[in-house]
């Protein structure tokens, strides 16, 4: 069994607080910093809960490389983690 982790990466020093990624969010997981960053603008961060890897910030964001969508999987079960180490290591899995 795996559990899919997603999460946005946003680059406070590129992030101009256009909001886009924030009104775009549909699980609302993205706020308004009260904080400026080096160019003087309030910027989007991610409030760490809520993500479910739609994406829909990225697509909205005018910005290049201000924001990424990073998404991994964990596996959750030992016994699979057990059985996907030993088939990569040649012995079958059994």
């Amino acid at each position: 069994m795996t559990e899919e982790i997603s999460y946005p990466v946003i680059n406070k020093e590129l992030c101009k607080g256009c909001m886009r990624c924030i009104v775009g969010c549909p699980q609302n997981a993205i706020l308004l910093s009260d904080d400026m960053n080096d160019a003087g603008y309030q910027f989007a961060y991610y409030s760490g809960n809520g993500c479910t890897g739609c994406k829909d910030c990225y697509f909205t964001c005018p910005e290049p490389l201000a924001l990424e969508v990073h998404q991994y999987k964990k596996i959750v079960n030992d016994s699979v983690a057990k059985m996907i180490k030993a088939k990569a290591a040649g012995k079958g899995g059994k």
